[in-house]
């Protein structure tokens, strides 16, 4: 629960920012969307009621099928953003916010990208779900081993192409960026701030460079098992993974001790565990294999 209202900020900002791009950008400039909010403009050609009301509806019925065929526990991720993101759209389109921007399309497209994948990438992050058309990808991966990114891909292409038989190619290149962009920054959301590099060093030295990284640098290390491909010699390499701001001091390190020392360096998008997602504690001390013997 307690973790639940910590990610609930998130998840309000992230539906506000989205329900404000599709009232700001969408609306006005007839931008085609995928997703719930696609299928809800190309209703609204034939149904004349709002927006939010079309979206509610449709964000409902999906909800409720997941429920039904991915569970309850996958079902609540996508909760708050079911109950949330029609009431917050709703507000905003009783505002004249159509008539803030008067920039040029291309320039509002843009922004109409980057706010979306803002939006929905602070979801996401935040472990929820802003639910609708991911629920259907979902059910296929589960049931039919069909990969949801390929199937999310279909869905939204069929959905645009529906916007784009009733409203014509006016503005398709424009929807086109627009859902470029929005996939690009909801990738980049979703990681930021967390990446770091993973370090390898390969070291006949490696007993003296992991005491150095341990008690001097304070990173952790976890030392793995390897034979060398040109000697056939069995010895232990060190992993550590670190803030970027960290690792000039781990290279030195190593190369001070080791000047030959094979140094492999990756970045990685997330870590969890001890001193980064659970606070680091001190390691009781060890255990004794054997017991002392008396003196």
């Amino acid at each position: 629960m307690k973790q639940q209202l910590k990610t609930l900020p998130y998840v309000l900002l992230g539906n506000a920012m989205l329900a404000f791009a599709v009232c700001a950008f969408v609306i006005p400039y007839d931008i085609m969307l995928g997703g719930s909010n696609g299928i809800a403009l190309a209703i609204q050609h034939f149904i004349p009621v709002r927006l939010s009301v079309i979206t509610g509806v449709i964000n409902v019925i999906l909800f409720l099928v997941g429920w039904a065929f991915l569970g309850k526990q996958f079902a609540m991720t996508s909760l708050i953003s079911t109950i949330v993101y029609p009431i917050i759209l709703g507000i905003f389109e009783l505002l004249p916010l159509g008539e803030l921007f008067h920039e040029d399309i291309l320039v509002c497209s843009i922004f109409c990208g980057l706010l979306c994948g803002l939006g929905i990438g602070l979801v996401m992050r935040a472990g929820g779900s802003t639910g609708g058309m991911d629920i259907p990808p979902c059910i296929l991966q589960r049931y039919k081993g069909i990969p949801a990114g390929n199937s999310l891909m279909v869905f939204d292409t069929i959905i645009v192409l529906m916007q784009v038989a009733l409203n014509g190619l006016d503005g398709v290149l424009c929807s086109i960026l627009v859902i470029i962009i929005c996939s690009m920054t909801i990738n980049r959301t979703i990681v930021s701030g967390e990446k770091k590099l993973q370090v390898i060093i390969i070291s006949p030295a490696y007993q003296a460079i992991r005491q150095v990284i341990l008690k001097e640098l304070d990173s952790g290390v976890t030392m793995l098992d390897i034979e060398t491909g040109y000697e056939k010699r069995d010895q232990q390499a060190i992993l550590t993974v670190a803030y970027a701001s960290k690792y000039a001091a781990i290279r030195d390190a190593a190369l001070r001790i080791d000047k030959n020392a094979f140094i492999v360096t990756s970045e990685v998008a997330n870590v969890n565990g001890k001193g980064y997602t659970i606070a680091r504690v001190a390691d009781p001390a060890p255990r004794a294999d054997k017991e002392t013997p008396a003196e």
